[in-house]
């Protein structure tokens, strides 16, 4: 069962991000898609929080715009932890909307170019209310925000297709980032293969701990 309690983000991964706006006329922005990039630079809370009041400065003319959502792959650090971790490593996907009851996600999942879909399973999440100094986020995506931390099979990412995500209530098919199957420069010499049983134990403990600590803390406490 899922954890839910609001506490700040603390990653391994930063992903530097363009935010591509879906706009109909009339509608304005119906979708805030973020294509971002790989780097090993220490990723905190007030990162993501600067990229969303970034996204924020550059389509508040487009305000209100439902949600937008971000994310954070956290890879096994070697060929070693991969295989100690069965295939597996850790994404935080963090959303703000203007619709609480659209919180958590629903799912969160990939559907490959082939059609197959795998559903990521949640470990923790955490909900609530943007902070006041966070008002224009709040006034271009709404004042709702939810990280969650799933299980992340690390063959998605070297697999053609797009990780999705389902809203609560209103949006199904929600497309956080559309991978092309080329091998991160992350995981350069591992061996990729489906995962086998989901990740636990001293090793996964080991992993959140390095590049979750926030979460981990959270889950140490249950």
């Amino acid at each position: 069962m899922a954890t839910r309690s609001r506490l700040p983000i603390a990653v391994v991964w930063l992903l530097a991000a363009t935010v591509i706006p879906a706009i109909v006329p009339g509608q304005g922005v119906t979708h805030v898609e973020v294509k971002q990039g790989w780097s090993r630079n220490p990723a905190t809370d007030a990162e993501m929080t600067d990229r969303l009041r970034g996204a924020a400065s550059q389509y508040r003319r487009y305000a209100p715009i439902p949600r937008i959502a971000v994310y954070n792959i956290g890879y096994p650090s070697s060929p070693a932890e991969y295989e100690a971790l069965n295939g597996y490593g850790a994404i935080v996907v963090t959303v703000v909307a203007q619709d609480s009851a659209e919180l958590p996600l629903a799912r969160l999942y990939f559907r490959s170019a082939s059609g197959a879909e795998t559903e990521l399973p949640v470990v923790v999440y955490s909900c609530g209310r943007l902070a006041p100094a966070d008002s224009a986020v709040a006034a271009t995506f709404g004042g709702n925000r939810c990280d969650a931390l799933y299980f992340f099979p690390v063959l998605i990412a070297t697999t053609q297709g797009d990780l999705l995500a389902d809203f609560a209530v209103q949006r199904r098919g929600f497309r956080i980032e559309q991978f092309s199957g080329a091998v991160p420069a992350a995981l350069t010499g591992f061996s990729i293969r489906q995962p086998g049983g989901r990740a636990s134990g001293s090793a996964w403990t080991q992993f959140l701990v390095r590049e979750f600590p926030a979460f981990s803390s959270l889950l140490s406490a249950r």
